[in-house]
Formats: structure tokens, C-alpha cells, sequence
């Protein structure tokens, strides 16, 4: 498993699971013992008669079987995939030592399966992780909802994407809430608060990653070692 950052490798950590675990296992059913027909033929056993008993002749398979037949997979294959999933296991149990709501917030941002639980948990750690006491009741209603699309910005721009500008905020919000975000006003009524919320993701981000970063930083000083 190759450690190139800590987003990487987070993503990258999960991929034994689900449809990998079957692929692994369909790997190992093409290199598992083989019977090749070709080798099997019968040839003719003859038992020679003893006292009374008369000769017995019986028609057996003989079989010639290879290491390479016997072998499961290629020594330094075997040997790559231990390391991989030795790398493997010691990202995740770094990612398990987080608080639950930054391991969910970290697997809505990285995790190659993300789940409904993630977001949800994902937005429950910013609404509660932020005073929103000097808003209305009507405007703290829709930054509730904004935090949804904030947190999806921030995962289209921590992949490389461009992040969300107001009309598409603003079409965002009436399509999962049937909330109205006038984007003429957002500059005005929206922006500030925007920042605060992106600026509250990438600081459970940045501590999301941290045990991980330790196991990156670990593994490469044992190479240079």
C-alpha cells in the first residue's frame, strides 16, 4: 500500500471490504491447485495372485501434479500483499482512534463507499460544534441546512474540484430543503457565514488526519532506516 498522504491513504484503507474482499478471493480461486486434464490417465494396476485369490487387475488415474500447481500465489506476491495489509491495518486503527464523529466526518470526506450515517454524523459534529445563538430562528434554520452543502464543497475541492459558488448553493438548497438562498444577496447575508463553515470542516479535517499523517511519517522513516 503506497502512503502518498493522508487522504490517500485513508481511502485507500478501506478498499478490502465489500466487492475487494470478493475480487481478492476470486485472485486466489485462479492461482489455487489446478488438475489439469491433460495430466490424468488411467493405466492398468495388476494385483498377482496369492494363495488361493486369483489376479486382480483394476484401471486407476495417474496423476502428475506441479509446485507451481500446488502454489497458491508467487512468494513475492504473497509477501507485497502481507506488507499491504500490515500498512493497511495500521492506517485504520489510526483512524479508529479518532472521536466517532471525526472518524464518520473523515469517511464522508475519503471513505470510497460513503454512507448516509457519514453525512449525517458529519453534519450533527459541525452543528453542534458551532455557536449559531446570534442568528434568528429563521436564518439559523437555513445554516442548518447550508451545512450539508458546505460539507459537500469541501469534499468536490479536497478532490480537486472546484468548490461551490452561490447559484449552485442556491439551487442545492431548494432542491434537498426547498429552502430560497437569493444568490444577488449573498455577498450580503450568506458569505461570512459560508467561510465560518468551511472554515469549521477543514479544522475536523485537519484533526481527522493527524493519526494517520503519524503512521505515514512512521512507515517512512522505517524505508529510510
Amino acid at each position: 500500500m503506497k502512503l502518498i498522504n493522508a487522504r490517500q491513504a485513508w481511502t485507500d484503507a478501506q478498499h478490502e471490504s465489500n466487492a475487494s474482499i470478493s475480487a481478492a478471493a476470486a485472485d486466489r480461486a485462479k492461482s489455487a491447485t489446478v488438475v489439469r486434464k491433460e495430466k490424468a490417465a488411467l493405466r492398468e494396476i495388476i494385483f498377482a495372485a496369492q494363495g488361493e485369490d486369483k489376479e486382480e487387475r483394476i484401471m486407476a488415474v495417474r496423476q502428475k501434479i506441479s509446485i507451481a500447481e500446488t502454489r497458491r500465489a508467487p512468494i513475492g506476491r504473497s509477501t507485497h500483499r502481507a506488507a499491504h495489509l500490515l500498512t493497511m491495518g495500521k492506517v485504520q486503527k489510526a483512524i479508529e482512534s479518532l472521536p466517532f464523529q471525526v472518524q464518520q466526518l473523515g469517511h464522508y470526506l475519503y471513505h470510497p463507499c460513503m454512507t448516509v450515517v457519514h453525512m449525517l454524523n458529519a453534519e450533527k459534529l459541525i452543528w453542534s460544534d458551532t455557536d449559531f445563538g446570534a442568528l434568528t430562528d429563521a436564518k439559523a434554520a437555513k445554516v442548518h441546512c447550508l451545512i450539508t452543502c458546505a460539507l459537500q464543497s469541501y469534499k468536490v475541492e479536497v478532490s480537486g474540484g472546484d468548490p461551490w459558488g452561490p447559484a449552485r448553493v442556491s439551487d442545492a438548497m431548494m432542491k434537498l430543503y426547498g429552502v430560497i438562498i437569493e444568490p444577488k444577496h449573498w455577498d450580503r447575508d450568506w458569505l461570512d457565514i459560508w467561510n465560518f463553515l468551511r472554515k469549521a470542516i477543514e479544522e475536523v479535517d485537519i484533526q481527522a488526519q493527524e493519526p494517520v499523517w503519524q503512521v505515514i511519517h512512521a512507515e517512512n522513516s522505517e524505508d529510510a532506516a
